[in-house]
């Protein structure tokens, strides 16, 4: 199996992603965002690029008698006029159950739209559920390209490192001696440079993924704006099974990707 990583949301604009499985990291935090959401009940994801396009999606919906919450940000702040931000802690049971969720972000809906419809299959990862999503990578059993959202089109530290994680549970799953020996492809694993890169990240950081968002310019912002429950909770490793798959949204709003849970 090729494994292929694209470190930033523009550099997957280039990549040929058809036939194959697409993973998408924006761990700070949509993707963290979009997990907790299903994990807590909410009925489905629909991300979008542009926050006048999202109002006019949310409105759509609750005009259809679909019950919605409208959520979004820039920069990490909460945008003006939304009723929610961008803060997997504010998705609570109570709040998303039977809901469904449309979410603008700054970089993570718009990877997430990138790689819908261009996949065989997209998935949404985190380091809440990176073994589920390493387990359905593998059952899938294709070629899987994991997408960085990045930050403002710069690498982002936390995006590689949910990626790695993803990587490291893979390798874990086809040959655990493969992460102590010298033979390429020994696990049946292809890894790309770039993956190589982020698996060994993975194995810096995870006996503490926390340590990881004080390294990263974004986690050191997000930190700095008061966001410290947000960053402990994007920071749990593997609590998760919820692996959100990305669907088309024609029955719901053509144009739009709506995430459902698996």
């Amino acid at each position: 199996m090729r494994v292929t990583l694209y470190p930033t949301a523009e550099s997957l604009e280039q990549a040929v992603l058809a036939g194959g499985t697409a993973v998408v990291f924006d761990v700070l935090r949509a993707t963290s965002t979009i997990v907790t959401a299903l994990a807590h009940g909410c009925r489905g994801v629909v991300t979008v690029v542009d926050p006048a396009e999202a109002q006019e999606v949310a409105a759509r919906l609750a005009g259809e008698n679909i019950p919605v919450l409208l959520a979004g940000e820039r920069g990490g702040e909460k945008i003006p006029g939304f009723p929610h931000g961008n803060s997997p802690l504010e998705f609570r049971p109570e709040v998303v159950g039977g809901r469904m969720l449309v979410l603008t972000t700054s970089n993570g809906t718009r990877a997430l739209n990138l790689a819908a419809g261009r996949a065989g299959t997209v998935l949404v990862g985190s380091l809440l559920n990176a073994r589920a999503v390493a387990r359905e990578v593998c059952r899938l059993g294709r070629d899987v390209t994991l997408a960085c959202a990045g930050t403002q089109g710069e690498f982002s530290l936390e995006d590689a490192l949910g990626a790695g994680m993803v990587v490291l549970e893979m390798v874990k799953m086809a040959d655990p001696g493969w992460l102590y020996c010298s033979t390429p492809g020994a696990s049946g694993l292809d890894l790309s440079d770039f993956a190589v890169a982020a698996l060994h990240l993975a194995l810096a950081y995870k006996d503490n993924p926390r340590r990881a968002f004080d390294h990263s310019l974004h986690g050191r912002k997000l930190f700095s704006m008061g966001l410290a429950a947000d960053l402990d909770w994007c920071a749990s490793l593997n609590t998760c099974e919820v692996v959100p798959v990305v669907g088309e949204g024609k029955e719901i709003i053509p144009g739009c990707p709506v995430i459902v849970r698996s």
